[in-house]
């Protein structure tokens, strides 16, 4: 769904018929249409085909309840917990045992082979990971940054077999729920509330602190490359129900609903204004008046949707990506105005575009598109296929 590849949208656990549909850039097979090229086709509603959300005939049947776009490669978890990967392969993201690109779904070998089953799929920049219902986590992948969360004599920087990475420290009964991929780092949620973070860190958006950064790996034994708890301080000791990576920054949403972000700042994409980069998690002092259930880390820019069903975005605004009407960029939350007449209960930012779904199944798009720029949100028609 998204085109920077940090967010996984799940499906409704009773699956009843499900259809995977695909849009948007289709040059490297992300599609999954068994082609490497944009549809053509005639104009529907004044959409032409090549805009238009289209069924992935190679999934029909398989109840996939998940899906996660990366930055041109795309994976899906079926509920038998089998995993699919397609689009660009040549740093080893489909998991696939080799580093050709694949336009269509195609099922990860190694899971099957050695009999695991997997709840959570996640597609970044160039790497991917995945959750095991016994609480693993195992990545695949571009490697140079740390991003698999392997150790760092780790040597092979295209990884195109899943390997299992050590997140949860072995005398604790804590294991990981949720997994983000942002675009060369990724973070994870444990069922304790714990926060894990590894990969690029250069921009703050591993939240360890700037201490953390200047401490040589050789004499205290950690790195980028290691899984690392950021300490529960750092979230006023609340538990932490949700995180999410995007390509230079991350955030995370509390049980109290409380907001905070760190990483890269530009064009406000941290909601706190326009500061300096920000190494530790900060509040976003805005959502205190109106909680927050979930937040997604796009390219350059947020978005978050609350407990009443209002979404607010910040950050950079080219293309008109946060829906306000204009692509002016903002440094703190702004309501997306136009989707007031709906209860909004997720949303996905990608790279230069965000989805919004309602509580009707009803899905609204901003942003980049290939002709203009959409700057209020418009309906995706994505329910109008049965």
């Amino acid at each position: 769904m998204a085109d920077q590849g940090n967010n996984a949208i799940p499906l409704p656990s009773v699956v009843v018929e499900s259809s995977v549909l695909t849009f948007g850039c289709n040059d490297d097979g992300q599609l999954g249409r068994g082609e490497k090229k944009k549809p053509t086709g005639t104009s529907i509603e004044g959409v032409t085909s090549s805009n238009q959300p289209q069924q992935v005939g190679a999934l029909r049947g398989l109840d996939i309840v998940m899906i996660s776009c990366g930055s041109r490669h795309t994976v899906a978890l079926s509920t038998t917990g089998d995993v699919y990967t397609w689009g660009w392969g040549q740093m080893g993201q489909l998991g696939l045992e080799h580093h050709k690109s694949i336009n269509l779904p195609t099922k990860v070998p190694f899971f099957e082979h050695h009999n695991i089953k997997l709840t959570y799929v996640s597609a970044g920049g160039c790497h991917s990971g995945a959750i095991t219902d016994q609480g693993q986590v195992y990545m695949w992948g571009e490697a140079h940054w740390g991003q698999l969360g392997l150790t760092a004599d780790f040597k092979e920087l295209h990884q195109a077999t899943p390997v299992l990475c050590k997140v949860i420290p072995e005398n604790s009964t804590d294991k990981i729920v949720s997994l983000s991929c942002g675009g060369t780092h990724t973070v994870a949620l444990s069922a304790q509330g714990h926060v894990y973070t590894w990969g690029r860190r250069d921009n703050g958006q591993l939240g360890l602190g700037r201490e953390w950064f200047h401490l040589e790996i050789e004499t205290d034994g950690v790195s980028a490359f290691t899984p690392t708890r950021i300490e529960p301080e750092a979230f006023g000791l609340e538990d932490v129900v949700q995180v999410s990576a995007g390509a230079f920054h991350t955030a995370a949403v509390t049980a109290s609903g409380a907001v905070y972000t760190w990483g890269k700042e530009d064009y406000g994409m941290l909601g706190v204004g326009h500061t300096a980069d920000i190494h530790v998690p900060r509040k976003v002092d805005f959502f205190d008046k109106d909680p927050a259930r979930i937040v997604s880390c796009g390219g350059w820019h947020t978005v978050v949707v609350t407990r009443t069903g209002a979404a607010y975005v910040f950050g950079r605004g080219e293309y008109g990506r946060l829906g306000l009407g204009d692509g002016r960029s903002h440094s703190h939350p702004h309501k997306v105005e136009s989707l007031t007449a709906h209860t909004i209960v997720d949303a996905s930012a990608g790279g230069t575009h965000t989805l919004f779904l309602t509580d009707k199944g009803r899905a609204f798009s901003c942003g980049r598109t290939e002709y203009v720029a959409e700057h209020h949100p418009c309906t995706c028609m994505m329910w109008i296929w049965e």
